[in-house]
């Protein structure tokens, strides 16, 4: 199972904490996105990609406590056991 994690507004938009899905081999991190989305009805994609499919800038998404800036950005593999952590840009003062 891959847990992903919704924090801050996104956590606010969807009103749950996190979700759970199967591993399926070969996937990387932009594929989830667009997993998990098929499997909540709130849109939230809107609050991580641009329309280009790029992040948003200052969107965070980690990957077992790694940013996958230093990582492979979306295309950051992920498989059975991790946690993904989905964090959206922020504002704050």
């Amino acid at each position: 199972m891959i847990t992903v994690q919704f924090y801050s507004l996104i956590r606010l938009l969807l009103k749950q904490e996190k979700v759970e899905l199967p591993a399926i081999g070969d996937e990387t991190v932009g594929q989830l996105i667009h997993r998990v989305q098929k499997q909540i009805p709130t849109p939230f994609i809107h609050k991580l990609l641009d329309d280009q499919g790029k992040l948003l800038l200052g969107t965070i998404i980690m990957v077992n406590r790694r940013n996958i800036h230093h990582l492979k950005k979306l295309q950051t593999p992920v498989k059975d056991g991790d946690v993904v952590a989905f964090f959206p840009p922020g504002a704050g003062g």
